[in-house]
């Protein structure tokens, strides 16, 4: 039996998030598996993808003592120390990249990176982060290191001068779900709006793609932006709207993972302009819910999509709104699109995610 221990990291600071829902999913994994356990090393975690995972404190209680993240994030961290000192495993993969296990550890570890846009793309942090100083160090003492899509596999190689046999590309899986809507009979009708998923700070291109859609939205008249997650709208953002004159166009939902499924179900397209990824979730989550998409041409969202979307330099405001009117303007278009998109989804199943990770586990355990 090779026991897999998932430390505190970033169920310690997630509620919801790729990164927590990819390690929730592959400890979930493991408890399926006969021969191969998985254990987080959390005390208390407001985490939703592991809130049915029986952790010593996942009570009132603990939501009490641990009421705050810089509370749970520390006791946590002492908690996964205690248990990596114990030595009661055989895998330890850290789910991000602070080091404070390498003292204490005796165990062989893997280490799953994301993206490397902190080392492409330091001007979208502040000068006092250090996550590429902890992630460099992390790496250099992996036993495996994954990567979540070739791009990012070749970033890393290029910046960390890492050697190709100690990387394992493992593409993220996508679970496909039982459709039980389409058309909304509300205000979301599919020729209505288009759909901005997540975090719009930085290099994820928000500002440029509305200066790109501004004279589109006041023309129409009847199609909105729609803005799901990423928090409110910042005073910065708001300003841009009332200077394009389309603050009346755009709005900005919170939705749980079933209310996302609709708007993308009802969305006239989705929109991702961002200028670096490492692999592109929300990609695979418009696939699933036939929703059209237009994407940015880096190199990590045509190694996932391929020829099921239309793409623009993410540079050029021009380039992104002639995409955009490509879907709109032909239903033939849309339609192919769509479907190329259910298909591109048989490349990216849990199950393959999942048996590749477990068997780097045993191979290495």
């Amino acid at each position: 039996m090779s026991k897999i221990l998932f430390d505190h990291q970033i169920f310690s600071l997630q509620v919801y998030g790729g990164i927590s829902r990819y390690f929730a999913n592959i400890q979930q994994a493991l408890e399926k598996e006969d021969d191969c356990s998985g254990r987080i090393s959390v005390l208390y975690s407001k985490n939703y993808y592991i809130k049915n995972y029986q952790a010593p404190f996942q009570n009132s209680l603990g939501e009490r003592l641990f009421s705050s993240q810089e509370k749970e994030y520390k006791w946590n961290k002492k908690y996964s120390k205690y248990l990596i000192g114990k030595n009661n495993f055989d895998v330890l993969h850290p789910t991000y990249y602070e080091p404070y296990f390498l003292k204490k550890l005796k165990k062989p570890y893997i280490i799953t990176v994301h993206d490397m846009i902190h080392e492409l793309m330091p001007d979208s942090f502040s000068s006092n982060d250090i996550t590429s100083v902890q992630k460099k160090e992390v790496i250099a003492n992996a036993a495996k290191i994954i990567t979540i899509s070739e791009t990012t596999k070749n970033d890393l190689k290029n910046i960390f001068d890492v050697e190709d046999h100690r990387i394992e590309v493992i593409y993220h899986g996508y679970q496909q779900k039982e459709q039980k809507f389409h058309s909304s009979q509300d205000s979301l009708q599919k020729d209505k709006y288009l759909l901005f998923v997540g975090a719009r700070s930085g290099y994820k291109n928000f500002n440029r793609f509305v200066n790109a859609i501004a004279a589109f939205l006041k023309h129409k008249g009847n199609i909105n932006l729609i803005c799901a997650g990423g928090g409110t709208f910042q005073k910065e953002e708001t300003k841009l709207f009332k200077k394009l004159e389309i603050e009346k166009y755009v709005t900005q939902l919170s939705a749980s993972d079933q209310q996302l499924d609709a708007l993308y179900a009802n969305a006239l397209a989705f929109i991702f302009p961002s200028i670096y990824e490492g692999f592109g979730l929300p990609i695979l989550e418009a696939f699933q819910n036939r929703c059209p998409v237009a994407l940015s041409s880096s190199a990590c969202f045509k190694e996932i999509a391929d020829d099921a979307a239309e793409y623009f330099d993410p540079m050029d405001e021009h380039s992104i709104l002639t995409s955009v009117m490509k879907i709109i303007e032909s239903q033939e278009n849309t339609s192919s699109l769509v479907e190329k998109g259910i298909k591109r989804l048989e490349n990216f199943t849990p199950q393959a995610c999942f048996d590749k990770t477990i068997a780097l586990y045993k191979k290495i355990s």
